[in-house]
């Protein structure tokens, strides 16, 4: 199973390419149906969460019925785009269709990882130790 993980202080460009990994294609993020760029994080953009969120992609889901999952749950909207980032016409195709159509990569995105670990670890509240 897939699963999308946002944290508030995740930037919008890596909720992209999450989503270009885990779905095989791209996306335009909107808030308040302008473009999330001009916003840096998610909680910028009105992601009202506090910590790491892992969401489950269930990819029988059709397009449609998985922009407005996220939209419900979450203050911001997702279009899933094609590789030349024009929006899907089709909405009814199921998420799995997207990604079967792409080419099977081995390789991993370790630099993503390493990036939501990096959110998690660090919105944690530092200890102070004294002796």
């Amino acid at each position: 199973m897939k699963v999308l993980k946002l944290h508030p202080l995740m930037t919008i460009s890596l909720l992209q390419m999450q989503i270009q990994r885990l779905l095989s294609c791209n996306v335009a993020v909107y808030m308040r149906h302008s473009l999330a760029n001009a916003f840096d994080t998610l909680q910028e953009a009105g992601f009202d969460e506090e910590s790491l969120v892992e969401f489950p992609i269930d990819e029988t889901m059709s397009l449609r019925e998985f922009e407005e999952e996220v939209e419900e749950k979450f203050n911001f909207t997702l279009e899933l785009c094609n590789k030349d980032n024009k929006p899907f016409t089709n909405k009814s195709q199921h998420l799995f269709q997207i990604s079967s159509t792409q080419p099977k990569k081995e390789e991993r995105n370790y630099q993503l990882d390493i990036s939501l670990d990096m959110l998690t670890n660090n919105s944690r509240p530092q200890q102070n130790i004294s002796f």
